[in-house]
């Protein structure tokens, strides 16, 4: 699949989450090369002589920026004395138009897993056996 840049394709990150013991997925959008830079630059300050390390907050600030969407059926809400799922779709009947003030509130670990995923660690290097391997597999789904 090749990277959309043109801001507006969602992408989907799965992730496996041990406090569930489940996967998830969590649906977000490209950063811009200004967001890009503004995490890293918040990530690291210096006032005068001292250096602060704000990693987490920089990782909830952006990775709440860039997050479009959860997948529904991953997270589940009280509402009154009934359990629900979370939705981020309006359409959808469990949609809650603060769900991503609750994710922030009860699953920041899995916003700051997207950011570190998309502002981090966004691409590696491959060795030429794994490119190989890639392209041999991309070869047979086409």
């Amino acid at each position: 699949m090749a990277r959309i840049m043109d801001g507006e394709g969602l992408n989907t990150l799965k992730m496996w989450d041990n406090i569930s013991n489940s996967e998830l997925e969590v649906y977000y959008r490209a950063p811009t090369t200004e967001e890009r830079t503004a995490f890293s630059n918040e990530s690291i300050q210096r006032k005068r002589n001292k250096i602060f390390f704000r990693t987490s907050q920089a990782r909830q600030k952006f990775g709440l920026k860039i997050l479009e969407g959860i997948r529904e059926g991953d997270f589940i809400i009280k509402k009154g004395s009934k359990k629900v799922s979370l939705a981020s779709d309006p359409k959808s009947p469990n949609y809650d138009p603060e769900w991503k003030n609750l994710m922030m509130k009860h699953a920041a670990d899995i916003v700051e897993l997207l950011a570190v995923h998309v502002f981090e660690a966004p691409a590696e290097t491959l060795d030429e056996e794994a490119a190989d391997d890639l392209i041999a597999e991309d070869a047979e789904k086409n």
